[in-house]
């Protein structure tokens, strides 16, 4: 199986200053986006909260840099650095049952209000400190759309 890698997740603390930081390596990045998240599931907890990102238009794959917050999947105390792999799947829930059958469990989710699946997560520790984050191609769509200028929803 060929996986469609679409980004590379870096975690950031400060997003305006990181774009900077990157731009000297020739990067171009779209304007930053903050995204609410409606509801995370990790842990057995649901929150709720907004994520400042950007994404370069090089690619693919693409960076996105996303400014941490909370203290969940996208917390500070990860450090800044590779925060994640994206994986495009058409649908994110079929893949993550199938990764779990494999032995790779789910560590977080979002969802949207009819209960599908915007993105799903593994633990770093299960792929050599690499996180794995499968995005249905609706949310790749999207990305695709916020650096063309449209507004559209994942």
């Amino acid at each position: 199986m060929t996986a469609p890698f679409a980004h590379i997740g870096v975690l950031v603390d400060d997003l305006d200053e990181a774009i900077e930081r990157w731009a000297r390596l020739g990067l171009t990045f779209m304007e930053p986006k903050t995204v609410r998240v409606e509801r995370l599931v990790e842990n057995g907890t649901e929150t709720a909260f907004d994520l400042r990102i950007t994404f370069s238009y090089e690619g693919p794959p693409r960076w996105e840099l996303l400014e941490a917050v909370g203290d969940g999947v996208y917390g500070a105390q990860h450090g800044e650095g590779l925060h994640h792999v994206a994986e495009v799947v058409e649908d994110p829930i079929p893949r993550m049952q199938e990764l779990e059958r494999a032995g790779f469990p789910m560590v977080a989710a979002q969802y949207r209000p009819d209960g599908s699946m915007i993105v799903g997560y593994l633990q770093p520790g299960d792929l050599n400190g690499i996180r794995l984050e499968v995005i249905g191609t609706q949310v790749d769509e999207a990305i695709e759309g916020w650096l063309t200028g449209e507004d559209v929803a994942p």
